[in-house]
């Protein structure tokens, strides 16, 4: 009988230096694991060219995210040399509640990129007193904003690469029709929207790579049984690549910073980096 308690209490032990440390880790160690993730992609008119996109996304500044990590985001981002940045929104959890939004501009102004910065609204840039702010953070940061618009590159090759950006659906006014207006079906085309189940609206004839975030690839997931909570409009695409066709992509951005809750498992924070043949 002694045994019998002696092992219980042991396992009981045991259990709760686990828990324990599962705890830990969530909390203190994966939110700041920052990772890369890098890709190679060809376009259905890829040639021998190539253009590197960075795409960061979900930063959700707050308690939880300080303005010195966003700085070294930015130093993280600045050395993979990118041709072309990609920001698929969520920039503060609650925007009237973060004293630092002054400082934000002279941070994310620090971005480089050959062919520019873009960027989307998502439901936190809109919601949380967001909608007063975001706008002008981005645009003194060097962004262009892409709401229901589109805009037009042309690279060194010759070749023209149209960067079309879509509203968020939660609180905002997706207008794919708006968004689209005048592109062709000349050149490769990348798609920006926040919430990542909106590709199958939008149709897969009208991209090559879109990129998405909201999901924050789960934030907290349970090994074998998936995420605990994923947010509406990313139910269906929650994380990594999904190749839609042949040469048409989706990818799903798991975000840097969180929101609600401040821990991350089976999740960590990415940059994700797309070299593609255009």
């Amino acid at each position: 009988m002694k045994r019998v308690v002696l092992g219980s209490i042991k396992f009981l032990i045991i259990v709760s230096i686990v828990v324990a440390g599962i705890v830990v880790y969530s909390l203190k160690i994966e939110p700041k694991r920052l990772i890369t993730k890098e890709y190679e992609l060809k376009f259905s008119s890829g040639g021998e060219n190539s253009i590197r996109v960075v795409q960061f996304s979900d930063v959700h500044l707050g308690p939880n995210y300080s303005l010195e990590q966003l700085e070294r985001l930015v130093d993280r981002i600045n050395k993979l040399k990118p041709d072309l940045i990609a920001f698929t929104g969520d920039l503060i959890d609650v925007a009237s509640e973060f004293e630092g939004r002054s400082e934000i501009s002279g941070i994310l102004d620090k971005l480089s990129s050959r062919y520019g910065k873009y960027a989307i609204w998502g439901n936190h840039d809109y919601g949380g007193g967001g909608v007063r702010f975001y706008e002008k953070i981005m645009i003194e940061s060097g962004f262009k904003l892409l709401t229901n618009q589109n805009s037009k590159i042309e690279l060194e090759s010759g070749k023209v690469l149209t960067i079309i950006g879509v509203d968020d659906a939660m609180l905002g006014n997706p207008d794919v029709q708006k968004a689209y207006s005048g592109v062709d079906d000349q050149g490769a085309k990348l798609l920006l929207l926040h919430q990542p189940d909106l590709v199958d609206e939008i149709g897969y004839d009208n991209f090559d790579l879109a990129l998405a975030g909201h999901s924050h690839g789960g934030q907290v997931i349970v090994p074998t049984l998936g995420p605990v909570v994923t947010p509406p409009l990313a139910k269906k695409y929650r994380k990594g690549m999904y190749q839609l066709r042949i040469h048409t992509h989706l990818y799903v951005n798991s975000g840097i910073g969180t929101t609600r809750i401040p821990i991350r498992f089976w999740s960590p924070p990415e940059i994700s980096v797309f070299d593609i043949a255009i």
